[in-house]
């Protein structure tokens, strides 16, 4: 089987920290190229340089994430991006992984599987949940059919932000003319609109494993709602946003409902309620987030995204 391209690792920090060594010391960095987009009060640069000198530190200080993203991808020179969170620390085959989701020429987006460590306390347990637990192992991987290669890739429409890679020239277009930098799922739209490849690897797992309690905080989950609908509903009608926002008021049942069903395939729901506190309480400030940016926008909540 012909190796799959050379491809750039970009670490975007939302913790910065203990979390960034740990997800660095987990890639093969003399292997690769890496690059990690900071953010102030993460530390200068040139003392992570001095730590990682096969690194490449670059300061974007007051950059929401989607923007650092982008910022990162200008800088990388592999013909593959794989895009991680200091939250979140590569599994022993995530290298080899990435290369093999794109030994296909049609590939042109690829995740994987995102496993949330048990041992977090629960308010960031919920919050991995409510992230990324459409992508928990126990929940992708019975999507695979009977009798199939278990290391073939899984059709999909969407991939993890925490967990991602992507065809660098064919992200570059898609990203042409975006100025509030990659969102994953429109980014992936886009890209199958145009007849390209979404997948899921089953070997590029990630582990879920630092809290990131900026992010947990219920006021920026409220954030995340509206920066969601404000740009899904960006040029809509005013009817469009009514109906938006008639909705809001189910979807703290029907977004704790579904986590809870991927929760169930872990096979640990019922020793996980102060999780499921916390989830409903998250799910609700989305949703009431949601409401906002339906009808005023996603205003300067990307600011509260690092």
């Amino acid at each position: 089987m012909a190796s799959g391209p050379d491809f750039s690792a970009i670490v975007i920090p939302l913790i910065g920290q203990n979390a960034l060594a740990d997800c660095l010391d987990r890639l093969p960095l003399s292997a690769l190229e890496c690059i990690v987009v900071l953010r102030e009060t993460m530390g200068d640069p040139r003392s992570w340089q001095q730590r990682y000198p096969s690194v490449i530190f670059l300061d974007a200080s007051p950059d929401p994430v989607p923007l650092r993203r982008q910022r990162g991808i200008a800088a990388a020179t592999g013909d593959v991006v794989a895009l991680l969170e200091d939250t979140s620390w590569p599994g022993p085959d995530w290298c080899a992984a990435v290369r093999s989701a794109f030994t296909d020429v049609e590939t042109a987006a690829a995740g994987g599987p995102v496993r949330i460590a048990a041992s977090l306390p629960s308010r960031c347990q919920a919050l991995g949940w409510s992230e990324y637990g459409a992508f928990a192992p126990d929940h992708v991987l019975p999507q695979r059919r009977n009798g199939s290669n278990p290391d073939s890739p899984i059709v999909a429409a969407r991939v993890p932000g925490n967990n991602m890679a992507f065809r660098r020239a064919v992200l570059i277009e898609a990203l042409r003319g975006e100025v509030d930098g990659l969102f994953e799922g429109s980014v992936c739209a886009r890209m199958l609109a145009g007849g390209r490849r979404v997948v899921l690897q089953p070997r590029m797992l990630v582990t879920y494993s630092a809290c990131d309690r900026h992010n947990a905080a219920l006021s920026t989950r409220l954030h995340h709602g509206r920066i969601y609908a404000g740009m899904q509903l960006r040029g809509q009608t005013r009817l469009s946003r009514l109906v938006h926002v008639a909705k809001a008021a189910l979807l703290p049942i029907v977004l704790t409902a579904r986590t809870m069903v991927e929760m169930t395939g872990s096979g640990r729901l019922m020793t996980r309620l102060p999780v499921l506190f916390w989830l409903a309480l998250m799910q609700s400030a989305w949703a009431l987030g949601a409401a906002i940016g339906a009808l005023a926008g996603a205003g300067k909540s990307i600011n509260e995204w690092r």
